[in-house]
């Protein structure tokens, strides 16, 4: 799977973990995040940055992938542990997949219509592989 789709899989995953903070910063100055209670904005050092609003069950994120060049926006629905989600960057690029957290685990699968499938397993203690 090309880096974009992963980063942008890694950045969902991360959102679903996120405590309420206002703002804070992740160890290494990796990523520099604002929060309110709806908004969530956050830039990281190579310049890659996304904003993610919440509206009931409903996650709208739009960002920017440095390497790609590209914006891109996905939608995503909450069904209790489920998370089903959809996307298009701006080459016209799409994905869908879903999200289904087990205890401190997240398991997430995704397809593009490149034809990309990919499962990616984040735990709390040990990340995302």
């Amino acid at each position: 799977m090309d880096t974009p789709l992963r980063w942008i899989t890694t950045v969902l995953l991360f959102c679903l973990s996120l405590s309420a903070h206002a703002a804070f910063t992740l160890p290494g100055d990796a990523m520099r995040c604002t929060r309110s209670a709806t908004l969530l904005n956050c830039t990281d050092r190579f310049g890659n940055h996304y904003g993610i609003a919440q509206q009931g069950n409903d996650t709208l994120m739009r960002g920017f992938d440095v390497i790609s060049g590209l914006g891109w926006s996905q939608t995503s629905t909450t069904y209790g542990r489920l998370q089903l989600f959809t996307g298009v960057s701006a080459d016209g690029q799409v994905w869908v997949g879903s999200s289904r957290r087990i205890g401190w685990n997240v398991v997430s699968r995704l397809s593009s219509s490149q034809g990309d499938r990919d499962r990616v397993n984040c735990n709390r203690l040990s990340g995302c592989r």
